[in-house]
């Protein structure tokens, strides 16, 4: 279900952004080993690339079961008469790079041990998303689990069964990671409502603009805003600019489009971005 935003704020936040400056949206560049006895790095950038690192070093993962999973959870939606998920790769990201860690220091829980949570792990790692809803499934099994096993210890949780059947999901991501004699399992479910044209970059220097697209015709664009990580704005306005001289270095900047439908408005939540 769509985030309600609170109209009255709403109004007052969507003033033009004020701050101009020349475009210069680079990628980042970081070099990061992967070390996960500590957990991943803290900082935007820093956690992109030792994440990068670490899927791309790992040779742990189940890449069969996460099919399996995959393919039974979509049988069960159309068995219930819903909608099949796509499976989007940068989700697939999210959810080995928690199974990996989780794997990698015994752990099991929806947050990593610094408490960053499915959603963080989206908003970093997917450069366009803009979503509405995200939920996820959890399991740690045996290692000689079969796909099977796999999918019913997902489905003995109600809250799990209910996140399979759920209308409005649209998309998933997967990760089995295996360590230990044990199976770490996540299943990331997500209500993709559109994307931005084009990936925002991860740091950010001047002004860069960015172009929202919604899936549905009948929700009208109606502006952005920058938060922290506490949910205070940063920045926002209805053109779809934004400038690094609304947060500092030691910030995080979350984006949120804001979207209209008659007369409520609602908020998707996008990547997340650092400044240079």
């Amino acid at each position: 279900m769509l985030q309600k935003y609170d109209t009255p704020r709403a109004l007052s936040l969507l003033a033009l952004a004020a701050a101009s400056g020349a475009i210069l949206a680079l990628p980042a560049t970081a070099e990061a080993a992967c070390s996960l006895d500590d957990g991943y790095a803290d900082g935007l950038v820093s956690y992109v690339a030792e994440v990068d690192s670490c899927l791309e070093a790992a040779s742990q993962f189940e890449a069969g079961a996460e099919t399996a999973l995959f393919d039974a959870t979509n049988a069960t939606r159309s068995e219930a008469g819903i909608g099949k998920l796509n499976r989007r790769a940068s989700l697939d990201r999210a959810a080995r790079a928690h199974a990996l860690d989780m794997a990698a220091r015994g752990y099991a829980g929806h947050d990593d041990l610094e408490g960053r949570g499915h959603i963080y792990r989206m908003r970093a790692l997917d450069r366009q998303v803009l979503a509405s809803a995200t939920g996820a499934n959890v399991a740690v099994l045996d290692a000689n689990a079969s796909p099977a096993e796999i999918y019913d210890a997902i489905t003995a949780d109600s809250a799990n069964r209910q996140n399979l059947v759920h209308e409005g999901f649209t998309d998933t991501g997967l990760g089995i990671a295996e360590a230990d004699g044990r199976l770490y399992v996540v299943q990331m479910l997500t209500t993709v409502d559109g994307e931005l044209e084009t990936p925002l970059p991860l740091e950010i220097a001047g002004a860069t603009s960015f172009t929202p697209r919604v899936n549905q015709d009948y929700f009208r664009t109606a502006g952005w805003n920058l938060t922290d990580g506490a949910g205070n704005r940063l920045a926002g306005g209805t053109l779809m600019r934004m400038h690094d001289a609304a947060f500092d270095r030691d910030n995080t900047g979350y984006l949120d489009v804001l979207v209209e439908l008659d007369t409520d408005t609602y908020v998707l939540k996008g990547p997340m971005v650092a400044r240079r």
